[in-house]
């Protein structure tokens, strides 16, 4: 439906832009060459463009100008959020490695401390009985 309606502007368009310049070159003076007429068209035709022109560039400036004041009120707030978001995650994972995990490997040194010491002192490896026979062999 919209593709329609594009190809029906743009004819539209080129429609009125056709008839602009059929009536200028009518309204000239009978005594005007053609060359004159359509010198006189093309003066025409760059005052509509520059008023035009003119216009789209009031109107981009106003939506950059929206556009500016849409990311200050919108997006600095969220990366505001992600800032104390990320602070809170930094916080908590240090909680974590100090409160949590630290003392599991702490357990499990002094476990490897204590295996290291009964195989010291039996002389056997707790774990692995089949590797001796390997050795044997």
């Amino acid at each position: 439906m919209s593709k329609n309606k594009g190809i029906l502007i743009g004819v539209g368009t080129l429609v009125i832009f056709i008839a602009i310049i059929f009536g200028l070159y009518f309204l000239g003076d009978a005594d005007q060459s053609a060359l004159e007429r359509f010198r006189d068209i093309v003066i025409v035709l760059f005052g509509i463009f520059t008023v035009i022109i003119t216009l789209l560039l009031v109107v981009v400036a106003a939506v950059l100008v929206w556009v500016a004041f849409a990311i200050k009120d919108k997006v600095i707030p969220m990366l505001e959020q992600l800032t104390e978001t990320a602070t809170r995650v930094k916080g908590t994972a240090s909680f974590m490695t100090e409160e949590v995990a630290a003392p599991v490997i702490s357990f499990y040194a002094n476990v490897a401390k204590a295996r290291a010491m009964v195989k010291t002192v039996t002389g056997r490896d707790t774990r692995g009985k089949g590797t001796s026979k390997l050795l044997k062999d």
